[in-house]
């Protein structure tokens, strides 16, 4: 009988993980079970010793028989696998680890059998399989431990927001929102177009399950949540028909592939139909008088980022990909709120407070700077004499230019 070894496909924003081996060849997290050990409790032992990282889920995708090494047959059996937020640590049992774009070409140093399971399982996940997951890189808290960080940023920037928007509104037909968090947009865009239907995307079920809930308590019928990744827009795209209207927020910057995602949301859209983005530079925030904490967790969050491989400066970037694509930008505008309310500041402490644990995890803040600061935000940046800048964002309106 063959040994078995047990394989995790584990996805996330930048594609699928692999780890290298000491043959310089890419392999997927997992390995052998121990004697009485079951397959999934082996999955979820041999990726937190390889990789650090917590299986919360595993479906079964499949078997095949491989040679791994030349004579050596071994039974390999895929599970996609969802995972918590820790940080990628490898073992000494593997070199380097990279996340592998399937849609992509195969590495040259890949086995084929892994390379061919992986595509053939991503063209027949499904979608609550195959993008049903927060991002394992995002870095922030969801469903209802973020409810009242996203609160607020709705009360900062959604009338920014609503004033751009509101020009592009359709009569009727289909409206699409992505990254749609808790729901709040989604629930003004269906309100205000009662003839249209609306569809709020997120790839967190949490979210979805208090968007839902929120938009059944006030009694919107023309409204549905689905989950869904911007990341993997081409299931969205089989399923779903055109929109009349597309809007995106403070979603692409956390992603890698932008121009990949904003070429997939133009493609869903109707000949007459518009994408509106709103995207924000982490650069741009200031308070005044000056509050050196403030500053250290800004550029301590830029730098996860930079590790991370996003840019969250993304205004720039963004603005580059959108003006050498075949569109027509109907509308570009900064916009930058001010934030002075004691309860609008607690956004900062609020967010730093989740995102320390990875600072700290990574190397680029101490424990001790980290808390430090933390203490700073919640006295001195407090401060009823203390203003700041809110994030700087880039709206822009655009359309598929039509072809003669």
């Amino acid at each position: 009988m063959e040994p078995v070894s047990v394989k995790a496909i584990m996805r996330g924003p930048r594609g699928v993980l692999f780890l290298k081996n000491p043959r310089n060849e890419l392999e997927l997290p997992g390995g052998r079970p121990n004697q009485g050990e079951s397959l999934e409790s082996a999955l979820t032992r041999e990726v937190q010793e390889e990789c650090g990282l917590s299986i919360t889920s595993a479906t079964y995708m499949g078997s095949q028989s491989s040679e791994v090494v030349p004579g050596k047959r071994v039974l390999l059996v895929f599970y996609a696998c969802k995972f918590g937020l820790n940080s990628l640590v490898i073992s000494d049992e593997h070199t380097a680890y990279e996340w592998v774009d399937i849609n992509g070409e195969r590495p040259h140093n890949m086995p084929s059998f892994y390379w061919d399971f992986c595509v053939t399982s991503n063209d027949r996940s499904s979608p609550s399989t195959a993008i049903g997951a927060a991002p394992p890189d995002y870095p922030l808290l969801t469903g209802e431990a973020d409810k009242e960080r996203l609160m607020i940023t709705a009360e900062v920037y959604n009338t920014a927001t609503i004033r751009f928007l509101q020009q592009y509104l359709p009569t009727t037909g289909r409206i699409l929102e992505v990254g749609c968090g808790h729901g709040q947009i989604a629930q003004w865009l269906a309100t205000n177009r009662p003839e249209s239907a609306v569809i709020g995307l997120d790839n967190d079920q949490e979210q979805i399950a208090l968007a839902r809930s929120s938009a059944s308590a006030r009694g919107i019928s023309n409204l549905a949540f689905e989950l869904g990744d911007l990341n993997d827009l081409a299931h969205i795209a089989r399923q779903a028909s055109t929109f009349e209207l597309i809007t995106c927020r403070f979603t692409l910057l956390h992603i890698g592939q932008r121009a990949a995602a904003i070429r997939a949301l133009l493609d869903l859209l109707t000949p007459s139909g518009t994408l509106v983005i709103e995207e924000p530079s982490l650069t741009s925030l200031f308070c005044v008088p000056h509050v050196a904490s403030f500053e250290q967790a800004n550029a301590a969050i830029r730098a996860y980022g930079e590790i991370k491989g996003v840019d969250y400066d993304c205004i720039e970037d963004i603005w580059s990909i959108v003006t050498k694509m075949n569109v027509r930008v109907k509308d570009a505008r900064f916009s930058q709120p001010t934030v002075w309310k004691r309860d609008h500041k607690k956004l900062v402490g609020l967010s730093f407070h989740q995102l320390s644990p990875q600072l700290v995890a990574h190397g680029i803040l101490t424990a001790d700077q980290a808390k430090s600061i933390e203490q700073s935000l919640d006295d001195e940046y407090m401060n009823d004499l203390v203003i700041s800048g809110g994030l700087r964002t880039l709206q822009i309106a655009m359309s598929r230019k039509r072809t003669a």
